[in-house]
């Protein structure tokens, strides 16, 4: 395994400290390799779900399930105007 250096700052520092000293974790590195496992996991379950999403908006479109153009415009400026009618009012 390769060593690498790494600079945290005080709050961080401190955070990873703490998991050692409470017997959660033997060593600092181990605490920051679970990080990023936690981090890579994240971010595969964020591209899962984007493809999910994307394959959704694709099956919609194929199956005719759409909405105009015009009428999501319409509906956007409807909405800014409301809001905006709202913070008018506060």
């Amino acid at each position: 395994m390769r060593t690498k250096n790494i600079s945290l700052p005080e709050d961080l520092e401190a955070y990873v400290e703490a998991k050692v000293a409470s017997g959660e974790y033997a060593h600092i590195s181990e605490v920051v390799r679970d990080g990023i496992r936690l981090l890579m996991r994240e971010e595969a379950a964020k591209l899962e779900w984007l493809r999910n999403a994307i394959a959704v908006g694709v099956a919609d479109y194929k199956a005719g399930r759409t909405i105009p153009a015009a009428e999501v415009r319409a509906e956007l400026a409807r909405r800014r105007k409301a809001r905006a009618e709202a913070k008018g009012r506060s």
